[in-house]
């Protein structure tokens, strides 16, 4: 059985069972792919927040800790095809945050923004490569980028786009979702578990890139698993929480923010996902967990155009 031993196996329940099986069948997979069909990340930065104490981020964090959120994305390139999950802030993001209030944009000020496209220029990459785009959530510091690139199938799940069609800001900026340029495509994970989550989407069909329900914080949130060939496994997941220190410690994001701004749309879902992923990071250390504005978690990823393979 590898590095599950046969002891351990024993004391697992059902469910613990499917969730190891998944994960052995995953690394397996990327031994036998090790050879010839390299599947590759790399982050890419794209601007970071104005600041703010940790203790309004994570429940558990300090007021005397500053912290800096980034927004980012994830260029996935895999033999079969490439994907962007995410978009961080994009070119029009000034016209687009237009639509907040005063206090909105103070409390979600945003400083370095260096869209994608931008990035992708100057590595002389044609974005039209881009098998897809898949946001985790359509929130306005994810999707801000879509317009960039106009003609790329954006894969979303409906009830997703239906909650960004009726949304409002700060959370959904409609700008951003009506635009024409925008190709949506409707994506519908399967009822298979994985990792413990009870829908998934296996991209490519060989266990290396696969989609996770992580609905809670919003209605359609999806994750991202990669399994690297190198033996190195990721887990992005958005804004299931904002930081690495709410997986750590089992903490949502503080109460006063959800009052204040309503930022989960199913704050018992969003907790119950924060609680599954402490639970899955205890079970497997070796899986790298990643949310999608943690600044010290982002600094140990590869930056593009760096890879990790």
């Amino acid at each position: 059985m590898g590095w599950v031993g046969q002891s351990a196996m024993k004391c697992l329940n059902n469910r613990n069972m499917r969730i190891v099986t998944t994960l052995v069948l995953s690394w397996t997979a990327a031994s036998v792919y090790a050879e010839g069909a390299a599947l590759r990340f790399a982050y890419i930065p794209v601007s970071a927040s104005h600041g703010a104490q940790e203790a309004m981020v994570v429940k558990s964090g300090s007021w005397l800790r500053q912290r800096n959120l980034s927004h980012g994305a994830i260029l996935i390139e895999h033999p079969q095809g490439t994907l962007l999950y995410d978009t961080g802030l994009g070119r029009e993001v000034d016209q687009q945050y237009e639509e907040n209030s005063a206090w909105a944009k103070a409390l979600f000020g945003y400083t370095q923004v260096t869209p994608v496209a931008d990035q992708f220029e100057a590595q002389g990459f044609d974005y039209r490569q881009l098998k897809a785009i898949i946001p985790s959530h359509l929130h306005w510091d994810h999707a801000s980028g879509l317009v960039d690139f106009p003609g790329v199938p954006v894969w979303t799940q409906p009830e997703e786009l239906e909650a960004a069609k009726k949304g409002r800001p700060p959370a959904y900026l409609r700008s951003q979702i009506d635009d024409p340029r925008i190709n949506w495509v409707k994506l519908t994970l399967d009822l298979k578990p994985f990792l413990g989550f009870s829908r998934s989407k296996d991209i490519f069909g060989d266990g290396r890139v696969v989609l996770v329900d992580l609905a809670g914080h919003t209605r359609g949130q999806t994750g991202l698993y990669l399994s690297l060939s190198s033996g190195q496994n990721y887990l992005f997941i958005g804004d299931a929480t904002w930081t690495q220190k709410g997986v750590e410690d089992n903490m949502p994001r503080p109460g006063f923010v959800q009052w204040l701004v309503g930022v989960d749309a199913d704050p018992e879902g969003a907790l119950n996902q924060v609680a599954a992923l402490h639970k899955l990071q205890q079970q497997y250390p070796r899986l790298t967990i990643v949310p999608a504005h943690d600044e010290f978690t982002a600094a140990r990823l590869p930056h593009y155009p760096e890879f990790a393979e």
